[in-house]
């Protein structure tokens, strides 16, 4: 099994996939370990400013992407991006090769592993609360996606594209804060619901439970690849 990671959205995201497959991997040798072929893409144009209506259309360069790693021979393909996957409808058209939705794994591992928990924290980008694809996807698993208001929207995202630039000047006191304005007083967890925030959290050494997507992906990409 050849694992595609359709990434550059952004490389460190990318990077951070990548090392969780081989964390989460239990392999004592390099041979032992899955092949993976990844495009860092970062010509992809920005998801959040086309969903707002300001930027480029992305999806031209994604699905050549998904194009590129399919002639490769990738058996399936994952994508480090929350945002990027509003175009997932999109891009299974042009592969018959199977990609994973992070989202909808996320849903069902949480209805899973979570089952006294309906609510949760969405902490993402603009584009992904505008493209509504978490609150669509949890909705079917009965769970409740909470979004914060616009003053920390605008906080998170000033996060997230400090990430992209190599700038983790945010403290653990500022993210737990921001947390417990919304879950504090109610059974509620914190999705890190954009790729660059579990980069951050690890950086800053975070110590509040949250859940990562990420970990969630790396985790399916190895059990896909041990069973086949």
């Amino acid at each position: 099994m050849i694992l595609g990671i359709l990434g550059g959205m952004g490389p460190a995201a990318t990077c951070d996939l990548f090392k969780k497959i081989i964390d989460y991997t239990d392999a004592a040798t390099d041979q032992e370990h899955i092949h993976i072929i990844i495009d860092n893409n970062t010509q992809i144009p920005d998801r959040t400013e086309y969903i707002c209506g300001a930027g480029e259309d992305p999806r031209m360069e994604m699905i050549r992407s998904v194009i590129k790693l399919e002639t490769m021979g990738v058996d399936y393909i994952a994508i480090p991006c929350n945002t990027a996957h509003y175009f997932y409808d999109d891009l299974i058209k042009y592969t018959k090769v199977k990609i994973l939705n992070m989202i909808r794994e996320t849903a069902i591992y949480l209805k899973e592993t979570k089952p006294d928990i309906k609510d949760f924290l969405l902490l993402a980008t603009k584009g992904t609360y505008a493209s509504g694809i978490y609150t669509k996807i949890f909705k079917e698993f009965d769970l409740n996606i909470i979004e914060p208001d616009d003053s920390d929207k605008d906080i998170i995202m000033s996060w997230i594209y400090g990430v992209k630039s190599s700038n983790f000047d945010v403290t653990p006191h500022e993210f737990e804060a921001l947390i417990n304005r919304y879950c504090e007083n109610k059974v509620a967890l914190p999705i890190l619901g954009c790729t660059e925030l579990p980069v951050l959290a690890q950086q800053i050494g975070l110590s509040k439970e949250y859940v990562d997507p990420v970990v969630i992906l790396a985790k399916r990409c190895v059990e896909l690849a041990k069973d086949n």
